[in-house]
């Protein structure tokens, strides 16, 4: 893109109307507009694009034709790469971030909720297993504990999945009769 300076054209000499500039620059900043830039963004483009037309020393001639489209094509491609490397490599804008909450401990009571109603649905062998994973232990230790063989725990672990699915789906009543049971 960055061409030389042409020798023999008078390099940087040669001076452009200023009619010649506005349409130029217009037609510049429309095409960034029209490949979907910002105002802001197409601006700068156009910037880049004019102080790269005077450091090469571009003659008058070539503003005005269809090559100037393709070197606004290339240097729109140019500034979305750049602009899509600096978003992968830096993340997204502070102003894009949402501003930090403090902690609320809701989450901790519905889930303590939700493992009540499960485990009022469990029948005695799951919701011991529940209960002893809710106090820390792993499923493995918990249903060595239980006396759960290795090749049944995929079992259980699926049973109490199932057990919450349909806890979810359920209202938040516990039933009576259930949930009284000593659950270990």
């Amino acid at each position: 893109m960055d061409a030389p300076p042409r020798k023999g054209s008078g390099a940087g000499s040669e001076a452009y109307p200023e009619g010649a500039v506005r349409v130029s620059y217009g037609r510049m900043t429309k095409a960034c507009l029209c490949a979907g830039l910002s105002l802001a963004d197409a601006e700068d483009v156009s910037q880049d694009i004019w102080m790269w037309m005077l450091r090469t020393g571009v003659p008058i001639a070539l503003v005005a034709t269809p090559w100037l489209e393709r070197v606004v094509h290339n240097y729109v491609l140019r500034h979305l790469r750049r602009d899509y490397s600096h978003r992968v490599r830096e993340g997204q804008p502070l102003e894009a971030v949402p501003e930090p909450s403090a902690w609320q401990p809701e989450g901790v009571f519905e889930s303590n909720e939700l493992l009540d109603r499960v485990a009022a649905l469990l029948p005695k062998r799951e919701r011991s297993l529940l209960v002893l994973i809710r106090r820390g232990y792993s499923l493995p230790e918990a249903s060595r504990l239980l006396g759960i063989p290795a090749g049944s725990r995929d079992y259980y672990k699926g049973r109490l999945i199932a057990y919450a699915r349909r806890a979810l789906k359920r209202p938040a009543v516990i039933p009576i009769g259930r949930g009284s049971r000593d659950p270990v």
